[in-house]
């Protein structure tokens, strides 16, 4: 009997082997699709970690990814998805899609149409080129999602309306969103119930609003620009947001705002540019904001006020040549602009320091006369730069007649504040409305008919 005992042994040592130590682990399997193969039946069988390679060329279907593998080709890789539905639809944790062109998502916003629909966590969307979109990137429920260094460009062949946005959040936490450039969509970047999410270095352009909050706390976005939309950010019904090192720029129109407050508590704005628009800021029903170390330029008015909120802090800001400083839409200032001992540098201040302590020793009045009269009648701002306006701000001076309201800065910086982290070297050049070409035409046009009549009166003068 011993003998049949020793016969065993080897083999029961192995099966422990085997049983303590597992077989070898399955080397991931990279699948090769060529163009004009299918890739849905690849996806169907491959295993987690896979990567699924596609070569140069056009592929026509809606994917539907249920296994976490790597989704990425060569460049011109195209996939298309025909105007149906969601073009890739990842329902698997630990996803990749990188570096194809995705586009041709259906057209029901009510059906949550994107390109790339994510139903799962950890899942990254990198490096891709992404048009034709309803929404670009729909994240709906997952959460840690990373997208980045995509181009995202709207259908400018729908109205803004009927356009989905960028990228689109919901009900999603701990996301990091950067380095894409998203233009033509309705809202660069929307937020509803997403929370603590990263947006880092991304540009934005040509949309509704370039970022925009709804119900969604503990963000952060930095070092990003938004240029020529209605909004550069829209901040609505939210708390704990930071904002440090983005530009605000050229956002026009008859309601833009280089960043807009709606309902906002405990958001920190640093070192930001905000730069040439309709409204600089608008803050309105919002309490315990700090807006501190910007610098607001060439804006035609750099702020707004309106009813509600309070304990808001705007200090150390520079208010350089807007065309209007403020417009107060409250019965009491609910804004505290000293810090330290120390208010804002507004360029419009003409009092003086005699004791050389860098802060101006007369307050300075920051709604002028003609603010005063807009409240109540929108229309007279097309005076503002008139010989006109100007009398009456001297007269008003003179003798006061109007109530300027109590916004007063009594601690004024008589030099600007060095706002080292405000990125103006991040400003793109705008496109020129005209051409000197055109311009010339222009005085050409307007300039002859005037100097015809002058030459034909000439001419009939009696002699």
């Amino acid at each position: 009997m011993w003998i049949f005992g020793a016969l065993r042994a080897p083999k029961i040592v192995l099966l422990t082997v085997v049983l303590l130590f597992g077989a070898a682990p399955a080397r991931p399997a990279v699948h090769h699709v060529l163009a004009g193969e299918r890739i849905a039946p690849i996806l169907d069988r491959a295993t987690p970690g896979d990567t699924v390679y596609l070569t140069a060329g056009e592929y026509r279907e809606n994917l539907v990814i249920d296994v976490p593998v790597r989704l990425t080709g060569e460049d011109g890789a195209h996939v298309r998805g025909g105007y149906e539905g969601v073009v890739v639809h990842v329902r698997a944790p630990g996803t990749v899609i990188e570096g194809l062109h995705l586009s041709e998502a259906g057209t029901s916003l009510i059906d949550d149409m994107a390109v790339v629909l994510v139903e799962a966590d950890d899942v990254v969307v990198r490096g891709n080129t992404i048009d034709e979109p309803l929404h670009g990137v729909y994240v709906k429920g997952g959460n840690r999602a990373v997208i980045s260094g995509n181009r995202i460009v709207g259908r400018r062949d729908l109205i803004p309306e009927d356009r989905g946005n960028g990228v689109h959040l919901w009900n999603s936490v701990g996301n990091r969103i950067e380095g894409n450039e998203i233009s033509y969509v309705r809202d660069g970047i929307y937020f509803s119930f997403a929370h603590e999410t990263r947006i880092v270095r991304n540009r934005i352009h040509h949309v509704r609003y370039g970022l925009h909050y709804m119900y969604s706390n503990h963000n952060a976005f930095e070092q990003n620009v938004f240029t020529d939309n209605v909004a550069g950010a829209a901040l609505m019904y939210s708390s704990d947001i930071d904002f440090t090192g983005n530009v605000f720029a050229r956002c026009r129109g008859f309601r833009a705002y280089g960043i807009l407050y709606q309902s906002m508590e405990d958001t920190r704005a640093e070192e930001n540019l905000i730069l040439d628009n309709s409204r600089g800021i608008f803050l309105n029903n919002s309490r315990g904001n700090v807006i501190r170390h910007n610098d607001v330029v060439s804006n035609d008015l750099a702020m707004t006020l309106n009813a509600g909120g309070g304990e808001n802090l705007i200090t150390a800001n520079n208010f350089i040549d807007n065309l209007s400083e403020l417009l107060l839409d409250v019965g009491e200032v609910e804004v505290s602009w000293i810090e330290e001992g120390s208010g804002n540098y507004w360029s419009r201040y003409h009092g003086y320091d005699l004791d050389g302590d860098g802060v101006g020793d007369v307050a300075h009045t920051i709604q002028n006369v003609f603010q005063v009269l807009e409240n109540g009648t929108p229309e007279a701002r097309f005076y503002l730069l008139s010989p006109a306006a100007e009398i009456l701000e001297l007269m008003e001076k003179t003798f006061p007649i109007l109530e300027l309201g109590r916004a007063r800065d009594e601690a004024p910086r008589f030099n600007p504040v060095r706002n080292a982290g405000v990125p103006w070297s991040r400003v793109p050049r705008g496109t020129p409305a005209t051409s000197p070409v055109a311009a010339a035409v222009y005085l050409v046009v307007s300039v002859l008919p005037l100097g015809l009549l002058l030459y034909t009166s000439r001419r009939r003068a009696p002699k």
